[in-house]
């Protein structure tokens, strides 16, 4: 059985976070942890989890004025 944990591609990492190409270039120069070996990329989604509540661990109460509204 092929654990439903484990990524085995960037695809797969990018449809697990819902995350564009930039976005998980981005994410991976921010320290996202995830592994590229033997040509493919590797990741934990219980990693990227714990690792993403981090990244948003942060107030942006003073930033709020400068940031723009979607849609």
């Amino acid at each position: 059985m092929v654990s439903k944990k484990i990524l085995t591609s960037k695809q797969e990492i990018m449809t697990y976070l819902g995350a564009s190409k930039h976005l998980f270039n981005k994410y991976i120069q921010l320290g996202m942890p995830a592994r590229y070996d033997d040509s493919r990329w590797l990741a934990h989604t219980d990693n990227i989890d714990g690792w993403f509540r981090q990244y948003t661990l942060v107030s942006m109460r003073k930033m709020l004025k400068n940031v723009k509204e979607e849609g």
